[in-house]
């Protein structure tokens, strides 16, 4: 888990730093694109995990966890970074590309919600096929060994 933090943070850290040199070097906002989604992803997956923790049965019964305080500063970071990012793009964008790109977040928003949804979706059929291949074999098993029982005591 920690791993992963470490890993997005830096991806977003990278994603941060080349949208500020590309910006630097004068290059067009929308070639910034996979930067862009790279740090749109890093908040969604760093407020995810902080979610997942403070649901979490560990973190209810041993209270606040220390990592709580390093996830609130990185998504701090993050959200200066995306305040830097609005500037440059009203600055240096054309006309109406940073509510383009709020546009487009809540368009992906609303699509890895629904991705998520479908997988839970596939999952959970998944599971009730698995639960009836279990019942199905233990009513198979049951009525093989009562057939077995009954002609063993049978006498044949």
């Amino acid at each position: 888990m920690i791993a992963e933090t470490l890993a997005v943070i830096g991806a977003a850290n990278a994603a941060i730093g080349q949208v500020k040199t590309l910006i630097g070097h004068g290059q067009d906002i929308s070639a910034m694109g996979r930067q862009l989604g790279a740090i749109l992803t890093a908040e969604e997956t760093l407020k995810a995990q902080g979610d997942r923790k403070k649901r979490s049965l560990f973190s209810a019964a041993l209270g606040k966890d220390e990592s709580s305080f390093e996830e609130f500063l990185h998504l701090d970071k993050l959200k200066q970074a995306r305040k830097e990012i609005e500037s440059h793009m009203r600055l240096y964008g054309r006309p109406g590309l940073y509510d383009d790109w709020v546009k487009f977040q809540a368009q992906e928003r609303v699509r890895k919600r629904e991705e998520a949804e479908e997988q839970a979706k596939a999952r959970a059929f998944l599971v009730n096929i698995f639960q009836w291949f279990i019942v199905v074999l233990i009513v198979g098993a049951g009525c093989t060994g009562l057939i077995w029982w009954a002609w063993v005591t049978s006498g044949r």
